[in-house]
């Protein structure tokens, strides 16, 4: 695919950010300091959730998620991987071509089981980090998902940027990446897009109380034709070292939506979930 302008528009912007807020790479290494309230090594959490509903209609969905992150005195690797799955059981009543409903010989309606699959979300990045300084550093980001219902064959992007990244400790800090790359979506209907991208992504993980925490997140690209983002807030509140539950409301909308807060557009997909969250270390 030619670059577009919102492609060359998104490259032109990251090496002018790049060349303004970022000194050399001999200057950083003279200047550079490990924050002081971080630990190097692995930190990782897991978090689950379920639902169950019956009635006319039984519907079931799961979701899991896990965060690894490794630090070192100016690397940092983060791994994620997400799974969603929701499934629906209904009874449909049998109608013959005119559209009345069909029963058996003792005038019971007749009726099928129908069992829908709605969402089956499969997503893993990885995204390593080097620090020049205390707070800016280079990152490479590599994901992929897959999602059959939404018409998500499989889709991948590459990307490779400049972000800032200021901590007051471990579960505490606000951080900021732009970059470019290139995104392929191969879509279960056949059809399929590839091409260069922008990349926006934007973290706030704020300590309100020793047991409290507020988490907001941004995933975004921009300038191919079919783009994405991801938004997700929460509000964890700990239970007892090293378990806590966490309240959070995510919604992933691409480039057909006019109003991403609308729950029933066909672009959107959302969801309110109440989730046990484990630190595994």
């Amino acid at each position: 695919m030619v670059l577009n302008q919102y492609s060359i528009a998104a490259v032109v912007g990251i090496l002018g950010l790049v060349n303004a807020v970022t000194p050399t790479i001999a200057e950083a290494k003279s200047q550079y300091q490990m924050p002081r309230n971080l630990k190097s090594g692995w930190h990782g959490n897991v978090q689950l959730g379920a639902l169950a509903t019956f009635g006319v209609a039984d519907t079931s969905a799961i979701s899991a998620r896990t965060d690894f992150t490794y630090r070192g005195k100016r690397v940092e690797h983060e791994f994620n991987a997400k799974y969603f799955r929701s499934t629906s059981d209904v009874f449909v009543s049998r109608r013959d071509e005119a559209g009345s409903e069909l029963t058996d010989a003792s005038g019971v309606p007749i009726k099928d089981r129908v069992r829908t699959t709605t969402n089956n979300r499969q997503f893993f990045t990885a995204q390593p980090r080097w620090f020049f300084s205390s707070r800016y550093y280079l990152f490479a980001l590599l994901d992929f998902e897959a999602n059959e219902p939404a018409d998500i064959e499989l889709s991948t992007r590459q990307i490779g940027g400049v972000g800032y990244k200021l901590y007051k400790k471990r579960n505490d800090y606000i951080s900021a990446a732009i970059g470019v790359g290139r995104k392929r979506l191969v879509q279960v209907s056949g059809e399929s897009d590839e091409g260069a991208i922008g990349y926006l992504g934007v973290r706030l993980k704020r300590a309100l109380s020793d047991n409290t925490l507020l988490a907001i997140e941004l995933d975004s690209d921009f300038g191919g034709e079919n783009r994405f983002s991801e938004a997700e807030v929460s509000l964890s509140w700990k239970l007892r070292d090293p378990v806590a539950v966490k309240f959070k409301y995510e919604a992933r909308f691409n480039s057909r939506i006019i109003n991403p807060l609308n729950t029933f557009d066909d672009g959107v997909e959302a969801a309110l979930s109440v989730n046990l969250e484990v630190e595994v270390f």
